[in-house]
């Protein structure tokens, strides 16, 4: 694993990334935009094995995230002011083209999770740059909630932005721990409670968003759930939407199917849905991880038309 920095979109923020090299020829790149309150480097484990089967990794820690935040005065949750929903798709592109210009001869995937991948629906809409496909993981709609949760932080962000707000936290999440039978608030993540565990341990995993934070995290939901956002989107693009059946942010299977179900109708010509039955949001970290794995090297394999052994 190779880590390396560039200057964020904010113009303030030395921004974190890092690159997972296979030892074998490579044979594409996969770009992770990771979610919420995580941070790139958990996708470890997942990149090795894209890096077994050909594929160069790379991500990075989004503004407020990780290793991402300000030296003097790090702030977790906190995407900074002027316009951070910009930011973000902006940092996105940024890797992006740090990949091209490092791999230019390899297809380019591109794969978000949770609030990484109403990012990433935001992002297509948005840059119309040519990729090889796109992957949408633990995504859903949530519009309702999320425009009720936008008119309420939008004055917040101006008066108290970097003020973490633990009543949005519960009014946004609280519900989704009560669906399952482990205590604890995360348990909604994994039905392996062995990575909520390690989640719940982690400092830099779980934290409280700001108000600045919920307020980008509702715009880029809305962004991604907006009347016709589909249509904005390349029809030629191979999408996978891949998640658990038993995920509260994709409605225990409903959001994911709206999602692939509007892509279809907007024309896009190759949409893959994929749900596991048992599974909660983080399906790259269940018992069953592998499975997950298998099943998004088979579609990379077949999108790319590349042929290698998983």
């Amino acid at each position: 694993m190779k880590h390396n920095t560039f200057l964020s979109a904010d113009k303030n923020t030395t921004s974190h990334f890092v690159c997972w090299e296979p030892e074998c020829e490579p044979i594409g790149t996969v770009q992770i935009i990771h979610g919420m309150a995580e941070y790139i480097e958990r996708y470890e484990d997942f990149a090795k094995y894209l890096n077994g089967i050909g594929f160069i990794v790379i991500g990075h820690d989004h503004l407020g995230h990780g290793k991402s935040v300000m030296k003097d005065e790090p702030k977790h949750g906190y995407f900074g002011l002027g316009e951070p929903l910009t930011f973000v798709l902006e940092d996105i592109q940024y890797v992006k083209e740090w990949t091209e210009m490092n791999y230019p001869d390899l297809p380019h995937v591109m794969l978000g999770h949770s609030m990484g991948s109403f990012a990433l629906r935001n992002y297509l809409q948005l840059y119309k740059s040519e990729i090889s496909g796109a992957i949408f993981m633990g995504t859903g709609k949530n519009a309702a909630l999320m425009s009720l949760g936008l008119s309420l932080t939008k004055g917040l962000n101006r008066t108290a932005p970097d003020k973490p707000n633990n009543w949005l936290d519960h009014m946004t999440f609280g519900s989704f721990s009560k669906q399952f039978p482990e205590d604890g608030r995360f348990n909604w993540l994994s039905k392996n409670q062995e990575n909520v565990t390690q989640y719940e341990n982690d400092p830099l995993t779980g934290f409280t968003f700001t108000n600045n934070g919920f307020y980008t995290l509702f715009r880029l939901v809305e962004g991604a759930n907006r009347n016709g956002w589909a249509q904005n989107i390349d029809q030629d693009l191979p999408i996978l939407v891949i998640s658990g059946e038993q995920d509260p942010v994709g409605d225990f299977g409903k959001g994911p199917r709206k999602v692939a179900k509007e892509l279809d109708e907007a024309g896009i010509k190759d949409v893959s849905l994929v749900l596991f039955a048992e599974l909660r949001h983080e399906i790259l970290f269940e018992f069953e991880k592998n499975e997950v794995y298998k099943a998004i090297g088979n579609w990379l394999q077949k999108r790319i038309d590349i042929t290698f052994e998983g």
